[in-house]
């Protein structure tokens, strides 16, 4: 009997300690940005702990008929409808707040516009508290979020502004409000992108943002949207005389594309060198640079659409 006793012991010991095991490696969705993975993660952990695991088991516990679905789904070439997403999260086994986090998580992935990123990317970050470290926490993101926070980080450093936030929110343009100007600083502040000297005046850092490229991607995204709805706005609300906007119409391949892509890049290098050299720095300039199609290639067109010139 002791010796029985003894045995089962040490097989309920084994047993929790595979338990353990499990729900250690088994990663929360709260700590991803991208669904897909988190399916992928998903999979792959369940195929470890059981080997009758699998595609065409997972499409039986959701109901769909496809064996192939969630493969395809992981793989970026099927998406999550909205009653989809419900039978996955029921086939996840997710309680409430996490089938809510995954249903934006989807959303926000597959989302189109700017517009409808960001608002599933702020129900996201409303609860990215449920986890101590997650991606969701994106400083970049934050940075980016509000175009005029950028032009702050310029302004308080070209011009000891003594906290007067009116005077700083009306400096920038167009303008803003105090609170917003008084927000973004304590925001350059935590970031450390600008520190505080002694005597009170501001410094640029030079510690860079680094987070995940899908935030990164969206955030700059949106604040170049913005930026660019301020160069439309300077050709009538600046003379000449302070802004240069112009443009110039182009035929080229693919191949020329490149080199001046790389090309744009190195004279942004050298602009940030004058820039830096520049002693007598009194006003925020926005440099934006578009190259971007304007039709679509002639090679895709048929031969029965016309002749190539």
């Amino acid at each position: 009997m002791y010796t029985l006793c003894i045995h089962f012991i040490k097989k309920l010991r084994f047993l929790l300690l595979f338990i353990i095991i499990l729900y250690v490696v088994m990663k929360s969705v709260y700590e991803f940005i991208d669904y897909r993975k988190f399916l992928e993660h998903y999979y792959t952990e369940k195929k470890k702990s059981s080997r009758h695991f699998s595609y065409r088991f997972f499409a039986q516990k959701t109901g769909i008929n496809s064996p192939s679905f969630l493969k395809h789904v992981m793989d970026g070439k099927r998406n999550l409808t909205a009653p989809a997403i419900e039978k996955f999260s029921n086939a996840l086994k997710l309680n409430r707040k996490e089938s809510v986090y995954f249903r934006h998580l989807v959303r926000f992935n597959q989302a189109k516009t700017s517009h409808e990123k960001q608002e599933h990317y702020a129900v996201l970050r409303s609860m990215s508290d449920a986890v101590k470290e997650s991606v969701l926490k994106s400083s970049q993101f934050d940075y980016f979020d509000k175009w005029y926070t950028a032009v702050i980080r310029e302004l308080i450093c070209l011009y000891d502004f003594m906290d007067n936030y009116k005077l700083l929110a009306k400096a920038v343009h167009p303008a803003i409000t105090s609170p917003e100007a008084k927000k973004a600083v304590k925001l350059l502040l935590k970031l450390g992108l600008v520190k505080r000297k002694k005597n009170g005046a501001y410094v640029q850092s030079n510690r860079a943002l680094i987070v995940d490229d899908t935030i990164t991607s969206m955030a700059v995204r949106s604040f170049i949207e913005t930026m660019l709805e301020h160069a439309k706005s300077a050709l009538h609300t600046f003379e000449k005389s302070e802004r240069h906007i112009s443009g110039v119409t182009l035929g080229i391949s693919q191949a020329t594309y490149e080199v001046l892509a790389a090309e744009i890049d190195a004279f942004k290098d050298r602009v940030k060198t004058i820039v830096n050299r520049d002693e007598h720095s009194s006003r925020v300039y926005q440099l934006n640079i578009s190259l971007f199609p304007a039709s679509i290639d002639v090679n895709d067109l048929g031969e029965e659409e016309g002749k190539r010139a």
